[in-house]
């Protein structure tokens, strides 16, 4: 009976250690895949980090570009107003020189009888 019982608890002992062989391998292959995870998510952390700084660096760019933009309308604005102003000066000066135009033609037609077309 003792060798029964040897042989048996031998059995069940070999089972036990291939089962624990299988965790043990079970165990080793996960702690790889969570460095491989780990290792992933700094590698996730630091593209987010780049990304965010392009991000910012872009922004900061386009508000610069846009201050240029806004200064160049602001100049071109005030350059269309100041030609509109010299525009409507001019006309004005041309009405008064049609009108002493007519006034010449019409002392010129009065006083010596020359009709100027």
């Amino acid at each position: 009976m003792d060798k029964e019982l040897k042989d048996f608890l031998d059995i069940k002992f070999n089972k036990i250690d291939k089962d624990l062989e299988e965790i043990k391998a079970d165990v080793g292959i996960n702690k790889i895949n969570i460095l491989a995870n780990q290792t992933n998510i700094l590698a996730n952390q630091t593209n987010i980090l780049t990304s965010q700084t392009n991000i910012l660096v872009g922004f900061k760019e386009a508000k610069e570009e846009r201050a240029i933009i806004e200064r160049r309308i602001n100049d071109t604005y005030n350059m269309v107003d100041g030609f509109a102003k010299n525009v409507d000066e001019l006309q004005d000066e041309f009405v008064v020189i049609k009108e002493d135009s007519k006034r010449v033609k019409a002392v010129l037609r009065e006083k010596l009888s020359v009709d100027v077309i």
